[in-house]
């Protein structure tokens, strides 16, 4: 018992200074090597090197606030581009007299003729509602929530049907007009498309 109740202090007084006998590494990283900054590819960005959203006065927010300091609001994400046809409320002012629809006639990715308009959608729709007034193709019916023109479309463009919808989609790159069959599900073909999409373009500028 004596000799338990003398080895007690011994093997606290271990414990207590046991952890300087354990090597100091805490200025290692002193050593390690310097590597060379990252080099991006050709064509690749890296934004690694600063914030996307850095806090403004950083060092001086880390103190209470003065009481003239405006309230700091965190910058907002971007938003994603939503692809759609439904029309913005604020968007649905009349197209202004005299401005240029801004429409170029061109191509797809796959060949098939395209009006591109650089415009907003409420706008693209009146433009091409005025345009098809003003040729022989008539417009039975039409749906500005899904973009779409119900057209009756005579012999001369030798669609091989009597009628064909002419579509407005918003694209990333502005509102794109294009000509489906008559049920919707496809394009027409290259041909009369670009006939009747011609036509259009014609009464646009």
């Amino acid at each position: 018992m004596k000799k338990a109740a003398s080895l007690a202090p011994l093997m606290l007084a271990l414990l207590v200074t046991g952890c300087s006998w354990l090597p100091d590494s805490s200025l290692e990283y002193r050593k390690a090597d310097v590597t060379a900054p990252i080099e991006v590819p050709e064509g690749g960005v890296f934004i690694g090197e600063q914030p996307l959203y850095a806090v403004p006065r950083q060092d001086e927010r880390l103190t209470a606030p003065r009481e003239d300091e405006d309230r700091f609001e965190p910058p907002r994400p971007p938003q994603l581009v939503v692809l759609g046809n439904a029309p913005d409320k604020e968007n649905d002012e009349p197209a202004p007299e005299g401005e240029s629809a801004k429409a170029l006639l061109g191509r797809d990715g796959n060949g098939y003729p395209i009006i591109m308009m650089s415009t907003r959608y409420a706008w693209a729709w009146e433009y091409v509602g005025d345009a098809l007034k003003q040729t022989d193709l008539k417009v039975g019916d039409r749906d500005r929530e899904v973009g779409i023109f119900y057209l009756k479309v005579p012999n001369r463009y030798e669609l091989g049907a009597r009628e064909a919808q002419l579509k407005l989609s918003h694209t990333t790159n502005g509102i794109q007009v294009a000509v489906l069959n008559e049920k919707g599900t496809a394009l027409v073909d290259k041909t009369p498309g670009l006939a009747i999409l011609e036509r259009i373009y014609d009464e646009l500028d």
